[in-house]
């Protein structure tokens, strides 16, 4: 029961960083191709408070995952972190107001469907 637990905090944390890291960059436009401005624009993201979130909810996301682990094969815990890609796309065309196409959805359809099948082994 443990490993679910753990499992659903790591998604929650991971989802909800990437989340803030995309709102956290979106004002500051694309990185630079350059490495000196490209390494300053870094620089910057990282006095961005979104981004600084964005890296706390990684942390966090990452120690559920060593619990997660800690309780379950490697094999059966992480087609579970895949579940993420579903939240982001969910997450993504709900509040991101992004366009997801039809082959995308499939795609997210597909890994669910996987999902199920490796948490019912």
């Amino acid at each position: 029961m443990m490993f679910y637990i753990y499992i659903s905090i790591m998604l929650i944390a991971t989802t909800s960083g990437q989340i803030a890291l995309k709102y956290g960059i979106s004002s500051m436009g694309e990185i630079p191709s350059n490495i000196k401005d490209g390494a300053i624009f870094i620089l910057s993201a990282l006095s961005k408070p979104l981004v600084i979130i964005s890296l706390a909810l990684a942390f966090i996301g990452s120690l559920a995952w060593i619990s997660a682990i800690s309780k379950a094969d490697l094999s059966f815990a992480y087609p579970f972190s895949v579940l993420s890609y579903v939240f982001i796309l969910l997450i993504s065309s709900l509040i991101l107001k992004e366009h997801i196409p039809l082959i995308r959805w499939i795609g997210v359809i597909i890994i669910g469907i996987g999902v199920f099948l490796v948490s019912r082994s």
